[in-house]
């Protein structure tokens, strides 16, 4: 906070509005970039009825949105049973999913169960994205192929169906190809973000991390989709920040500009991984769990405001090196808490950054 300032968070009911659960760490697939690490289940993964319970409790602390993702969430056989319960209970239900294993079959699993939409990743046409997203098994073929299979599919209904695509050095100079691979295609929201050194992605962080000097062109491409108006274009929380093209990449749906306005993880946001442990956001890495609902349920531990003090109790005189002397340090906080921690080994500083980038 600095005096004379007025932050937009500051006057927001600290919710969990949005919690990614992460129901699984088995994974069918072993992503080059996966965050996780994602391949097999963890031994401590919350059991069914556990699982049920923590369902219960989103429901409870005010979550209006959860998004079952993983590893893989169809991976796990009881998750039809965990989005029923969810929706049963009034909250809009999302999967995020590679793809592979969206048949006809779980489709139908999806409409019964009470999901409302459905997020596919894709990054590239059939070369880029099979060369990053790995088979666990040669015989799965195509990783390509059963993702936009799978995006036909899901068009087929009435979920709502978007696609989340991750930014590397492979695809940065494609995305227009991508583009109009998806324009092709009835989606609903394209969210484009930079793979973070995170994961896997640490050991290959030479060949496929984009350098804070691309942003202005990554910039430009996704600002250019946004005025086409082709696909409504949904850019990160870890893709700015005040370059010369801030209200047009954050344009609302309605067309009206908009600005970022600072990381709301553990204030409308949280995440909740396969073992329980509780974060504000599902890309935090483990120096962030706040908690594990086999100790306190979901509700007392997002209580505690403390444990998410790196927003619940924000100072912008912690902020040091670049992000200290930017004028927008005040609105901004810094942008991307995981990707400046995952860099630089602090929040308080963030080269990923448009306006130190010079856009």
């Amino acid at each position: 906070m600095s005096a004379g300032f007025h932050h937009p968070h500051e006057s927001l009911a600290r919710v969990p509005d949005t919690c990614f659960w992460e129901i699984t760490d088995a994974c069918n697939l072993r992503c080059i970039h996966c965050e996780q690490s994602a391949g097999t289940r963890r031994p401590d993964e919350l059991d069914g009825e556990e699982a049920l319970r923590l369902a219960d409790q989103l429901a409870d602390a005010g979550c209006r949105c959860v998004n079952l993702t993983g590893g893989e969430p169809l991976v796990r056989p009881d998750w039809p049973r965990l989005a029923r319960r969810l929706a049963d209970r009034g909250v809009l239900v999302a999967v995020v999913t590679n793809g592979v294993l969206v048949d006809d079959d779980a489709v139908r699993r999806m409409l019964d169960s009470g999901v409302a939409a459905v997020a596919v990743s894709l990054d590239g046409e059939r070369d880029v994205h099979d060369a990053i997203r790995v088979p666990a098994s040669r015989t799965l073929g195509s990783v390509f192929d059963r993702a936009v299979a799978a995006l036909d599919r899901l068009a087929a209904t009435r979920l709502k169906l978007a696609v989340i695509t991750q930014v590397h050095r492979r695809n940065l100079e494609r995305l227009e190809a991508m583009h109009e691979l998806l324009a092709a295609h009835r989606i609903d929201a394209w969210q484009i973000q930079v793979a973070m050194p995170l994961g896997r992605l640490l050991e290959y962080r030479e060949q496929y991390l984009i350098r804070p000097g691309d942003l202005p062109r990554l910039e430009a491409v996704v600002a250019g989709f946004v005025r086409e108006g082709r696909i409504p274009i949904r850019p990160a929380d870890n893709i700015g920040y005040y370059g010369c093209e801030e209200a047009v990449l954050r344009r609302t749906p309605k067309g009206e500009p908009a600005f970022w306005t600072g990381c709301t993880a553990g204030l409308r946001v949280a995440a909740v991984c396969s073992n329980g442990d509780v974060k504000g956001c599902p890309s935090h890495p483990r120096a962030f769990v706040v908690g594990n609902v086999r100790e306190r349920t979901f509700g007392e531990i997002w209580a505690r405001e403390e444990g998410f003090a790196y927003n619940t109790r924000w100072n912008d005189e912690d902020l040091v090196g670049g992000c200290a002397r930017c004028p927008f340090r005040h609105i901004c906080r810094g942008g991307c808490r995981t990707m400046a921690f995952s860099v630089t080994g602090t929040i308080h500083d963030n080269p990923f950054c448009l306006q130190r980038a010079g856009s």
